[in-house]
């Protein structure tokens, strides 16, 4: 047998060795998700969710299927994202429950409250946790960097601002490593309906190509610094895209 075909053969076996770990580590991690997903979170929720009554008709289990919280929460497992706030977190729910334009159906005090209590128990739980406090350290994030802290009168200086709630909730997705972005129109103060004036819209960088969760909503309008106009979003696997060449319908998100 030629010793080039046995280093073929080892290349081979390493190759399909490298395949077989990079799919392990997939599965594995993707339970983990699972698990958060569908066991830890929802077990938090539940020991929650009739303390904090946020809304006159929206609950904490409401405003966390809506994706401007799924997509916050989410990314507490993203290395290339840091750590989220009391002050985002609250502002996500706001926006999960309309609360912008429905202050009188809103209790933002509860608002802050639960997002407090929500941060406080998160951080602990996930320090108490094995599997997830493992999934962290892989992907080298600190629970020490879990920072929540924000004063209450900060949180509620932003809460009671339409303006204030949109550019905190969207400087999340702002990037200014990129030259590329998109412009976001909002409603103005005092007004339901989008006002598509400059002054009532938030600029920020991006790449363009793929949006993490949370970032198209209903009530919104967007425009890329090309000019283009969203017609159409989709969303898969936690990320959202604008104006795709090929989608399904069952994943539109948002349409004109």
């Amino acid at each position: 047998m030629s010793n080039r075909f046995i280093k073929k053969k080892m290349y081979r076996i390493l190759a399909n060795q490298l395949l077989n770990f990079y799919w392990v580590n997939s599965i594995v991690n993707n339970g983990k998700r699972k698990y958060f997903d569908k066991i830890f979170l929802p077990n938090l929720l539940n020991s929650l969710n009739s303390e904090f009554e946020i809304s006159k008709y929206f609950d904490l289990k409401y405003a966390f299927e809506q994706s401007s919280v799924k997509g916050l929460i989410n990314t507490i497992f993203d290395p290339n994202e840091e750590f989220f706030s009391v002050l985002d977190l609250s502002v996500s729910i706001n926006i999960a429950v309309n609360g912008y334009c429905n202050n009188e159906y809103v209790y933002n005090d509860k608002i802050i409250d639960s997002a407090n209590y929500i941060c406080e128990n998160l951080k602990r739980r996930l320090y108490d946790d094995k599997v997830l406090k493992t999934y962290l350290a892989d992907i080298n994030k600190d629970l020490n960097n879990f920072s929540y802290e924000v004063s209450r009168s900060e949180i509620e200086s932003v809460l009671t601002n339409k303006s204030s709630i949109f550019k905190t909730y969207f400087r999340k997705y702002h990037n200014p490593n990129y030259s590329t972005g998109i412009r976001i129109y909002h409603q103005a103060e005092g007004k339901n309906w989008i006002d598509w004036n400059d002054e009532n819209s938030i600029q920020i960088s991006h790449n363009t190509i793929e949006f993490r969760e949370g970032f198209f909503l209903i009530g919104f309008d967007y425009q890329l610094s090309t000019g283009e106009y969203l017609r159409i979003a989709t969303l898969k696997d936690g990320v959202e895209y604008f104006n795709p060449s090929k989608y399904s319908r069952d994943n539109v998100i948002w349409a004109m």
